[in-house]
């Protein structure tokens, strides 16, 4: 079964009240492992800081992500190991899930895999409230084999309009064969205005993961981010850069 969502940077699936958020957090978010060996294992921790037991399932899934940042989900619980499956987590305590990758360990390209954690509803006694705010959580798994590397290229940059906010729109392609995150490095921006003056702008990575997220750009893939520049710019006129 195929699973559309969208990929967030907290990689929360539901939009959540800041109770439930409080509730119970995930740590990492983001793992890489080997094809192989001991670098095959990772270990996630589920916290739970509620005063209720916190009931959970986990499956695990590979990832393919769309141009416009959409996530589809497919199941990969034949690619991995993992323990525990399902577990009621006592409240103020943690859990720890240990997940290995077993798939093929011949692997040329970086693959990406989501480890799903999901709450589990619990039965409510009569008369009381029949809300519940159910959580679920976006592991983001990377299996990544040895001398791989990562080859991001600008390929288009073109001036937009988005929602009244003048901007650029960046098709951003991987040519390589390792994932990389466009949201944690710096961009540079430079360019020159409709109205004829210079166009600077840098933008350290805290203030492009909360423009466009985390970014992810798998092998052989591509995105496409909107940033917002403080007037319009001149067509052809456009040079954006990513990294130190």
């Amino acid at each position: 079964m195929l699973k559309r969502v969208y990929l967030l940077w907290a990689a929360l699936l539901l939009a959540l009240t800041p109770m439930a958020v409080e509730a119970a957090r995930v740590s990492p978010m983001i793992v890489e492992v080997q094809p192989l060996g001991r670098g095959s294992i990772a270990r996630i921790v589920l916290t739970n800081d509620g005063q209720a037991e916190y009931p959970v399932e986990v499956q695990m899934f590979s990832g393919e992500i769309s141009e416009k940042g959409e996530l589809a989900l497919t199941p990969a619980d034949e690619d991995f190991l993992l323990f525990p499956a399902q577990i009621v987590v006592p409240a103020q305590s943690q859990q720890v899930f240990r997940v290995q990758y077993i798939g093929d360990p011949d692997i040329a390209t970086s693959k990406i895999y989501y480890m799903q954690i999901r709450q589990i509803p619990v039965d409510l006694n009569p008369g009381e409230s029949q809300l519940q705010v159910v959580v679920n959580f976006n592991v983001l798994i990377n299996v990544i084999p040895d001398d791989v590397r990562a080859e991001p290229v600008f390929e288009t940059v073109r001036p937009v309009s988005k929602d009244g906010v003048d901007g650029i729109e960046v098709r951003l392609v991987n040519q390589g064969n390792r994932y990389f995150t466009a949201g944690t490095s710096p961009w540079k921006i430079g360019a020159t205005a409709v109205d004829g003056s210079p166009v600077e702008i840098d933008l350290p990575p805290q203030d492009v993961a909360r423009l466009i997220g985390v970014g992810v750009v798998a092998p052989g893939r591509a995105r496409v981010f909107f940033i917002p520049t403080e007037k319009p710019l001149e067509e052809g006129t456009i040079k954006v850069s990513m990294g130190d």
